[in-house]
């Protein structure tokens, strides 16, 4: 995305925190499993259970690369992936993704696209529109430019984040959804869809859609508008839902049906059902025990609304070390944001909690 104070590939430190695209999600936390079994491997320990490290290169995109693996390869007995928070996240909610699209328009919308990502909350989106600036409401987060042949460009300015965890972001392109139908310089089809839209933008909750969930078990139900892009008069916006066990694709599929009514319609669609490892099975355990004596803690396992190589396994769970609950200085930023950081003190307790349950792991009954 945007934002970045440096190449988000090189990564930097800064008083105590690393800076980089992937460090805290998940370049940072892969690294630390090869030093934990590069300890292994040093020490000489005995192992009971051969210990392997897979590194996944397609977790953003559907986690195809599980599927080969599955084909050429015994599943293990148990694996953990360090791409969540401590102390251990055995549950994820399910996911529903798809694309709102509209039908074939022909008024004052001539381009409109923003987004990086279909599970990100945007901070930057433009749309061209065939009217003076003079005709627009300025609205928050938006701002105009002079375009070609008398049009105006409205760029919204908001603030991205995970599609997971949208609480305190800002979509750019409901931004300039909630400009275009308080300008009202639409023509009716247009606002029809856009109307549409500003339901999808209204809440993360999915209350404002009709479609709120939650279970007692997962936290709530979350969605976000992802990416959007115009071509050949045609809107495309995409969606990402996380939802807990009280609803499912189907229902959400016929109350978004309802709401798009004659404006727009549904495509695209996908989704994955929620997982749950019980709490008191032993390598979960195994797991919490070992964080909590590094710790001090008292910590117990919690369930989420991300989505991990977890899920894909038989018996698996995300195991940190991320740390949602870390303030971030002023020149770090989250997962998935510009100059994404991690806490090095963090990530170096991790690698002793890594290696410390690698070794009680081949203790127990797999």
């Amino acid at each position: 995305g945007n934002g970045w104070d440096a190449d988000p590939y090189t990564v930097r430190v800064r008083d105590g925190w690393l800076l980089g695209r992937g460090v805290a999600d998940d370049k940072g936390p892969s690294i630390l499993c090869l030093y934990a079994l590069k300890y292994l491997k040093d020490s000489g320990v005995a192992l009971k259970y051969p210990v392997r490290a897979l590194l996944g290169a397609n977790e953003e995109t559907n986690m195809r690369d599980v599927d080969y693996y599955a084909e050429h390869y015994p599943m293990p007995a148990f694996c953990f992936t360090p791409d969540a928070e401590f102390p251990v996240c055995n549950g994820e909610k399910g996911g529903f993704n798809g694309e709102i699209v509209s039908p074939k328009l022909d008024g004052v919308i001539t381009s409109f696209e923003g987004g990086v990502a279909h599970n990100a909350v945007p901070d930057r989106a433009s749309c061209t529109v065939q009217v003076g600036a003079g005709a627009l409401v300025q609205t928050e987060g938006v701002t105009f430019e002079v375009g070609e042949g008398g049009s105006t460009v409205i760029r919204g300015w908001g603030k991205s984040g995970h599609a997971a965890m949208p609480e305190g972001t800002v979509n750019a392109i409901g931004l300039i959804v909630d400009c275009l139908l308080k300008s009202g310089v639409c023509t009716p089809q247009e606002e029809a869809y856009l109307h549409v839209l500003h339901t999808l933008h209204a809440s993360t909750d999915g209350s404002a859609l009709g479609i709120a969930a939650d279970d007692g078990l997962f936290d709530p139900l979350t969605i976000i508008g992802g990416t959007i892009e115009m071509k050949d008069g045609i809107i495309r916006q995409s969606f990402d839902c996380r939802y807990p066990t009280n609803t499912d694709p189907d229902k959400m599929t016929a109350i978004l049906t309802g709401v798009c009514g004659d404006a727009a319609h549904l495509e695209n669609l996908s989704s994955r059902v929620p997982f749950y490892i019980a709490a008191d099975s032993p390598a979960i355990q195994t797991l919490i025990t070992t964080y909590n004596d590094v710790t001090g803690e008292g910590k117990t396992p919690f369930t989420m609304g991300g989505g991990t190589y977890a899920r894909h396994f038989p018996y698996a769970v995300s195991f940190g070390p991320e740390h949602t609950d870390l303030p971030l200085p002023d020149f770090a930023g989250p997962m998935h944001g510009a100059n994404e950081g991690a806490n090095f003190d963090k990530l170096i307790e991790a690698l002793k909690i890594y290696i410390l349950a690698l070794l009680r792991l081949q203790e127990i009954e797999l």
